[in-house]
């Protein structure tokens, strides 16, 4: 079918041209932008003067203040003119520069964060027009509370760990903050170990690998705005703490110990012995047709105190599996000396610990912070208050991640004082 459109240039009646029906379905579709286009530019400008003008705005009314750790939350009315943008707060940093914070002409507030003391600060506000007209200030001069670094360095301490020591903190207005640990090297000179970046409200780390002689161990907190806390110490009169004995198992000594109740963790492309064969790329995994609990038996070749374990989630797809899929999310771990008598029976092992795989962020699944996949690398450990005489260990996993019916990881390691072989 063919339409016939005319077309005139200076009120004159030009050629006829002749198009088909996909070419005048073209030129609707651009009219139809382009009108759109000419309606959203209209919107635009009904949101902006039409004229600049040299005219101040009023001042904000009725200002008041809330110290906070670190700033102040500050409320006001905004004036009646009608081409307020926005109102901004200007004040003299802890570093000496000067910093603004700006809230649009629909809030009525604005929030000052990053003091790093409680020096008393002088604060300004002003309201801005689309004119770029600046009213006169609104100022305040007071305190802010503590910051939250300072808060959180009250909290901390630093205790004997296995291999090393334990940094324990709290950290309730769940600020972002980077933890900088450190020890005394042979020289006699502080060397950082390891930055920690987190924002949890409960958290601690240790570092370790260190001999159980007396060692020198600290601390620094530091915000995103550079505020840093004076050294953190352990609280000794030397500043000292002597780490607790541990080593590390050999995984070349493991043998493979089946009980009635165990589950087969040789499914798809698991196999019982990847969970110790140093690789983080292979994995165990089991049918997902076993009753909960999925149990994994280990003969660990020595008679131990365990100290820790950390036991690494599925990784044969780098962090792609972190914190879903069969990866173990509630388990129960279980020791001997000697096998029981009845040893397919839970009840006849002794209860080393009960444990849980804790994301840092919380998110859902799916969602991971960089915290949460550093933590996913680092392996879940959990570590012995009491100390037990075992050789034979078992894994009672409960739940996964994501509620599969089947388990897998990559890797179990285990460290302790052994007592003999």
């Amino acid at each position: 079918m063919l339409d016939t459109v005319s077309r005139k240039i200076s009120g004159h009646l030009t050629t006829t041209t002749t198009l088909n029906y996909k070419q005048m379905k073209k030129i609707i579709s651009l009219m139809f932008i382009s009108l759109f286009i000419m309606a959203g530019c209209e919107e635009d400008y009904e949101h902006l003067p039409s004229t600049k003008d040299a005219v101040a705005p009023k001042p904000i009314e009725n200002l008041q203040y809330e110290p906070i750790n670190g700033g102040f939350n500050i409320i006001y009315d905004i004036p009646s003119d009608k081409d307020v943008l926005y109102v901004k707060a200007t004040y003299t940093n802890t570093k000496g520069e000067t910093s603004e914070v700006r809230a649009s002409a629909y809030k009525n507030k604005l929030q000052i964060v990053g003091f790093g003391d409680t020096t008393e600060r002088t604060i300004n506000v002003y309201v801005v027009d689309r004119s770029e007209n600046i009213s006169k200030p609104v100022t305040f001069t007071a305190q802010p509370l503590e910051s939250p670094v300072n808060v959180i360095k009250e909290t901390m301490s630093i205790t004997a760990d296995f291999g090393g020591a334990k940094y324990q903190w709290l950290n309730e207005l769940e600020t972002p903050i980077s933890i900088l640990l450190f020890t005394e090297n042979e020289e006699g000179e502080w060397q950082e170990i390891r930055t920690v970046y987190t924002s949890q409200a409960e958290t601690s780390t240790s570092i370790r690998g260190f001999e159980s002689v007396p060692t020198k161990f600290a601390a620094l907190i530091r915000d995103r705005y550079d505020n840093t806390t004076d050294t953190i110490y352990p609280a000794t009169p030397d500043k000292k703490l002597t780490p607790l004995f541990e080593e590390r198992l050999d995984k070349t000594k493991f043998k493979k110990v089946v009980f009635a109740d165990d589950t087969n963790w040789d499914a798809w492309e698991g196999d019982y012995y990847h969970l110790f064969d140093e690789k983080m790329e292979t994995i165990v995994h089991t049918q997902g047709d076993h009753p909960s609990p999925q149990i994994y038996s280990i003969d660990l070749g020595v008679v131990v105190k365990l100290s820790r374990f950390t036991l690494h989630q599925r990784a044969s797809h780098g962090t792609s599996h972190a914190y879903t899929h069969g990866n173990p999310k509630t388990y129960t771990v279980y020791g001997a000396k000697e096998i029981p008598e009845e040893p397919d029976n839970l009840d006849n092992w002794i209860l080393l610990r009960e444990c849980e795989s804790i994301k840092p962020s919380g998110l859902p699944i799916g969602q991971n912070t960089d915290e949460d996949l550093d933590h996913f690398l680092a392996g879940d450990e959990y570590t012995f208050d009491d100390s037990h005489e075992i050789r034979y260990f078992r894994l009672a996993v409960h739940d996964t991640w994501d509620g599969a019916g089947y388990v897998n990881a990559s890797q179990i390691t285990f460290w302790g004082n052994i007592i003999s072989e």
